[in-house]
């Protein structure tokens, strides 16, 4: 991680992008060691995709190691490099909710995705799937749901009362995700231009459900937990917020069966710290694979001219 990423003091972490702040115990210095185990692990592996090395430029800085996109490019023969560098393909990477338009930047991965908000998920979700994920707080039946509109702040909390929307939450209906183990689960979906190439399996305990803390994590194959109709549906969604790559957090209701489209995370991390090891390599070498066909399809290589 470069210093520009991350704000260090003695009592934790501060995440320069997104203002979200880390204190430092156990849980953050097991998660460190996972990480490192990983990364080293990474290096060590050979990459999958034997093609000629194609270079990155990555906007507005190179993509960092504790990315899931650092994983995948390093296996897809994707050489990261820095926005000024000579290169047909780009990447835009910034971990922030709310982007200006690049007018005049060149083309490449996620440019156009400008709005991850909650709102706008949640307007694009209804707009694709024909039901809705959001609920007026004054007047629908508690319990509902109130998070902020910011991505990545974990902030959500379930309510028994009605009450007046606050400017910068957005509130929406309880999804029941609860397993008979007592947990519930959250099927994060990895998109690469509108493919889904696998899907991780989260679970946390249930007086849990908004934290970034997941106690059991599996990889599975996509069409095991969703169907045909369905994927198609999440990659018209993907194409309508403009995301070419980015995970989506997705809940399958327990009572109605239907799945609800709840984040949209351009820059996620990972792979998850709770997955074992040998499925976090597992995982991007197959994401490096989708990777490469994707981009050599939709950003062919230039032709070198003698």
């Amino acid at each position: 991680m470069k210093p520009s990423d991350l704000k260090w003091s003695f009592r934790g972490v501060t995440v320069c992008e997104t203002g979200i702040y880390i204190p430092f115990n156990m849980a953050l210095l097991k998660d460190i060691l996972i990480w490192r185990a990983y990364y080293r692990a990474e290096k060590k592996t050979p990459v999958v995709n034997q093609q000629p090395v194609r270079p990155v430029a990555c906007h507005p800085r190179i993509v960092q190691p504790h990315y899931l996109l650092w994983g995948a490019m390093r296996q897809a023969g994707l050489k990261a490099m820095g926005p000024e560098a000579t290169a047909d393909l780009h990447v835009y990477f910034k971990d922030q909710t709310y982007l200006n338009e690049k007018e005049g930047a060149p083309a490449g991965l996620n440019r156009d995705c400008n709005d991850i908000s909650k709102s706008k998920v949640a307007s694009v979700f209804e707009d694709v799937f024909g039901y809705s994920l959001d609920v007026d707080p004054r007047t629908s039946t508690p319990p509902f749901v109130c998070k902020s509109e910011i991505n990545g702040r974990h902030d959500g909390y379930i309510t028994t009362e009605n009450c007046e929307p606050k400017e910068g939450w957005v509130y929406q209906k309880l999804i029941q995700t609860e397993t008979p183990d007592g947990t519930v689960l959250d099927v994060r979906a990895v998109m690469v231009f509108g493919n889904i190439p696998l899907v991780y399996l989260k679970e946390r305990p249930v007086n849990a459900r908004f934290f970034n803390l997941n106690t059991r994590c599996r990889l599975a194959d996509t069409h095991d937990y969703l169907s045909a109709e369905e994927q198609m549906l999440i990659s018209q969604f993907c194409q309508k917020m403009r995301l070419d790559w980015g995970g989506l957090d997705i809940l399958r209701d327990t009572q109605d069966g239907k799945i609800y489209i709840v984040d949209v995370n351009k820059t996620d991390m990972g792979p998850p710290l709770a997955l074992p090891l040998e499925d976090k390599l597992r995982s991007t070498r197959i994401l490096g694979q989708a990777l490469r066909e994707a981009v050599d399809f939709h950003y062919p290589p230039a032709l070198e001219t003698t």
